[in-house]
Parts: structure tokens; C-alpha cells; sequence
């Protein structure tokens, strides 16, 4: 028995075709930056910006090669230590893909952070195929023990400190670990930002990934930045 192909597998197989050749082989730069244009998506005109091409390419590859990276698991707590450390770091270059790409896409070609309304800005603009679904983790015994040993509070309560959250980071995360899920592409870019930055300052080790129920996010957030990356590209391929 054979299962019919998605209705949309080919334009989007042609998109990427027509993407490759304009980002990375050179061909159709002007074609690529007019279409960029035509989405409505950047927030100042691109004419001639030839370098946010370029940086839309470097992201886009970053976002490809961690959505696409296989992480053989092994038996044994040094082996899922290991298995950890990597989801989290192909969860940061997955990030830095993104945050190179989006702000490409709106017209920023400075080095400053992506603005989490600048991520609302770009979704705004994009029809995504699918929702990601993270569910709340579960704080466990022992990382309970973590959060309350300097005092009696709540344990979910001790988390912005545990972290080194402050502001809307901090409401996210209680929100998240409270029981509310992630269904949404915006809230999955948020969740990204905040681990990935806990990640590369130190502040989350794999044991404490672990212990704060981390790790279907740690797996599912790469996958969300690729079905951004697909929606660009196909709508700079209907507005070439």
C-alpha cells in the first residue's frame, strides 16, 4: 500500500532549490533581496543589502545543521550526562541560528539581541504548518532540594534566582512551570532564549536539566526554529 505525498511537499522541495541557489551559489541576489522586500516582513527597506542575505544563509545553515543533528543515546548516567550536554548545545547553536536568521529577515544587520517583539514582528508575517507542544515539566524531590536550600519558600518561586531570570523571562517560566504548555511558536522562540541563555552562562548543567524536567524541550525547540526557517523561505519563494 502506498501512502500519497503531501500536497505541498513539492513547492516546498522548490522553494529550498530556489533558496540555495540565491544564498549560497550567489545567483539571483537582487531577486532574493526584492523578494525579501515584497514579504512585508523587514521593518526598513532592503535594496542593495546584499549582507543580509548573507546572514539570512550563515543562519539558515545553523538552524538546518542542529533541527538535523542525530544524538545517539547510550545506556549509563555518564552516557545520558553526555546525551544532555549535547541536546543543550545543539539547543544554543539552533539560537544563535535563529537569532542570526530573523534578524536578517527584519533589516537588522547589527550585533545587538533579537527583541521578543521583533520575533512577534517576523511570526506575524509567516503561516506555520504545524504547532510545537512542550508540556510543564515536573520539579522532582531533588531538585526541589536545589531551590529551597537557602530558605523555606516555594520551590517554584526560587526558580528566577536558581536561574538568574528576571523580568518577563521570569513570569515565562513561572507561567510554563505552573502548568501552562507551550503550543506556539512564539512562546517555543521565548522558552529557547531563556535556556540557551541559562546554558551558555553556566548557570544549567545537564544534571540540572535533568532534574527540572528539561529535556523535551531540550529535543523539540530546535524543530520549532526549523519550521520558521521552511516558512521564511517559502514565502520569500511565493514573493519572488
Amino acid at each position: 500500500m502506498t501512502t500519497e505525498k503531501p500536497k505541498w511537499l513539492k513547492p516546498q522541495q522548490a522553494s529550498r532549490a530556489w533558496w540555495a541557489r540565491a544564498a549560497y551559489n550567489g545567483q539571483n541576489r537582487d531577486a532574493a533581496l526584492a523578494a525579501l522586500q515584497a514579504t512585508g516582513i523587514p521593518l526598513k527597506p532592503v535594496h542593495g543589502a546584499t549582507g543580509l542575505l548573507s546572514a539570512m544563509a550563515r543562519g539558515d545553515a545553523l538552524i538546518k545543521g542542529a533541527a538535523g543533528l542525530s544524538l545517539p543515546r547510550r545506556k549509563g548516567k555518564t552516557s545520558n550526562t553526555r546525551h544532555l550536554r549535547l541536546l543543550q548545545w545543539r539547543l544554543a547553536m539552533g539560537y544563535a541560528g535563529f537569532e542570526i536568521f530573523a534578524k536578517a529577515c527584519i533589516g537588522r544587520s547589527d550585533r545587538a539581541g533579537l527583541k521578543p517583539n521583533e520575533v512577534t514582528t517576523l511570526l506575524s508575517h509567516l503561516s506555520l504548518r504545524s504547532k510545537p507542544h512542550i508540556s510543564p515539566p515536573v520539579i522532582t524531590a531533588r531538585s526541589s532540594q536545589w531551590l529551597l536550600r537557602d530558605d523555606a519558600e516555594r520551590a517554584i518561586d526560587k526558580l528566577e534566582a536558581f536561574l538568574h531570570l528576571g523580568g518577563w523571562e521570569k513570569d515565562f517560566l513561572h507561567a510554563w512551570f505552573k502548568g501552562r504548555p507551550v503550543t506556539c511558536h512564539l512562546d517555543a522562540c521565548h522558552l529557547a532564549k531563556i535556556l540557551r541563555h541559562a546554558t551558555v552562562h553556566g548557570v544549567l548543567s545537564p544534571d540540572k536539566c535533568r532534574g527540572l524536567g528539561l529535556t523535551e524541550a531540550l529535543k523539540v525547540l530546535p524543530r520549532a526554529f526549523d519550521d520558521i526557517r521552511l516558512a521564511v523561505i517559502g514565502k520569500l519563494y511565493a514573493c519572488r
